[in-house]
């Protein structure tokens, strides 16, 4: 909720020039009441000590776009217009309420650089502890680092110290001055021709920072490059020109400048996340994990996520348990649109597979009592079930948490997929390759009772084990098309839910 505060209210007056000058601003802002009564209400930025303060801001303001901000956020009008007058047209009740702005805009742009400018939520559904008050926060660091001389360091103080920010940020850096350039062209390149004389290919790979050169490059070092660039796009890197390859290569490349600004600014939105509790972090384009404690990272995974037709959704929520030789309760939609055809085709499908059939009851049903054929999407009462074991599509570990969607992340028998470059095949679950592994990492200390269970394997009319989780882990789903890998590099994934 925001508190509307007559400034001059609060705290003895705005001063200037050791007078109290009266103004009647108003600013809906607690991070600006705050700001001026640690600041003992004097202008911060328009007077003489304020200056070398304002000169600082205004440094840091030019920068806004390499930090995967938008400078037309911070009031560059009038930031601009003092800089040009060099506060010569001010009078007494101008000067104030232009260091209201000021204090008003820098607030804002370090309150973006520290937690992150969101257009909107990250998640979808979001279950997490909120976030605490940025803009009053920011406003205590601003104003202390005013008063003890450390205005000067104070961005890179409240940047996330993230190997993940920093990749994305020196990204940022190397794309934008490429794209401002006023010889800057979009050049499509159209020919699978895989070699010099295909000129906007060699355009496209120097635009990129792939190549340095156009001119001089020979047939070897030029595969070498273009696979390279397949790497980047996370295509099949053999050094052939393929239509998926080129529609990547052509993506305008603003858009792949967007691309990292949205995953700058949700880096910075984690990092808080990061620095509270565990956190399970999943991205859906690039069908990774990775699992921090303590802000750093102790475990990677390759998962798999939803079909484009059945979508894995963004969350943020809280694991709660383990769940060890799990069921597998399987989703109405799949029971009637997938299992029940090959029910009614073969009736030992259900055996063969360790399903079982419960009533509304929870009952366990015969299925020779069952008349197959009368039953459809609008008419099946059952429930069907798969016994444990290592045969059990959720593997042999589930990870529970609450989300609407009815989601979780699993082991799975089907350990061939992760090998794919492209790994969308779930109705929306995600499947881990690491998931005994971190599930192990998840409990702690009561990993030993887990692993004890887990070598004497599934036993016949095995029930699922529950192990509780010991502490506060947060899972993320995101969706993000510029990330970085193990590596450390930046890669850009292709946007297989259309969601950019």
């Amino acid at each position: 909720m925001r508190v509307c505060f007559f400034i001059l209210l609060f705290f003895p007056g705005l001063y200037l020039n050791g007078q109290v000058v009266h103004n009647t601003v108003q600013r809906e802002d607690l991070g600006i009441h705050i700001f001026y009564q640690k600041t003992g209400g004097r202008p911060a930025w328009i007077s003489a000590a304020g200056k070398p303060h304002f000169d600082m801001l205004t440094a840091y303001l030019r920068e806004a776009a390499f930090l995967g901000l938008n400078p037309s956020d911070y009031d560059p009008v009038l930031i601009q217009a003092l800089v040009d007058s060099s506060y010569k047209m001010l009078t007494a009740t101008d000067t104030l309420n232009a260091d209201v702005r000021i204090t008003e805009a820098a607030i804002h742009f370090f309150r973006d650089v520290a937690y992150g400018r969101l257009v909107e939520s990250p998640v979808k559904y979001n279950g997490l502890p909120p976030l605490p008050n940025a803009e009053t926060d920011i406003a205590t660091k601003l104003a202390d680092s005013l008063l003890l001389g450390r205005f000067s360091n104070f961005l890179p103080s409240i940047e996330p110290p993230d190997t993940a920010y920093t990749l994305l940020k020196n990204n940022i850096a190397a794309l934008y001055p490429i794209i401002i350039d006023k010889a800057f062209k979009e050049i499509p390149v159209t020919s699978l021709k895989a070699d010099s004389s295909n000129v906007p290919l060699l355009l496209r790979l120097r635009q990129i920072g792939i190549i340095d050169t156009l001119a001089g490059i020979g047939q070897r070092p030029l595969l070498d490059k273009i696979k390279e660039a397949q790497h980047l796009f996370n295509t099949l890197d053999d050094g052939v020109l393929r239509d998926r390859f080129l529609k990547a290569l052509n993506l305008p490349l603003i858009h792949r400048l967007q691309d990292l600004y949205k995953g700058l600014n949700e880096i910075r939105w984690l990092h808080y996340y990061k620095m509270q509790a565990s956190v399970v972090l999943v991205n859906i384009p690039s069908t990774t994990l990775v699992f921090y404690e303590h802000g750093k990272p102790v475990l990677y995974s390759r998962v798999i996520t939803g079909k484009k037709s059945t979508p894995t959704p963004t969350l943020g929520s809280c694991i709660t348990e383990v769940i060890l030789f799990p069921y597998w309760t399987v989703p109405n939609k799949i029971a009637v649109g997938e299992l029940l055809p090959h029910i009614k085709r073969d009736r030992q499908y259900l055996a063969d597979n360790q399903f079982v059939i419960l009533d509304k009851r929870g009952r366990i049903v015969d299925p020779s009592d069952i008349n197959w054929n009368s039953l459809g999407r609008s008419n099946f009462p059952y429930t069907i079930r798969q016994n444990t074991g290592c045969d059990n599509s959720l593997g042999i570990v589930k990870l529970n948490f609450y989300s609407p969607f009815g989601i979780y992340l699993h082991d799975t028998p089907g350990k061939n997929l992760f090998m794919l470059q492209q790994r969308f095949f779930s109705h929306g679950c995600v499947r881990v390759e690491e998931a005994v592994q971190l599930a192990h990492l998840l409990l702690d200390k009561a990993a030993a009772a887990m692993m004890a269970l887990e070598a004497k394997g599934s036993q016949p009319d095995q029930h699922p084990v529950v192990f509780p989780v010991p502490t506060t882990t947060y899972v993320l789903i995101l969706y993000n098309t510029a990330w970085p890998d193990t590596t450390g590099q930046v890669r850009f994934y292709e946007d297989v839910y259309g969601k950019n």
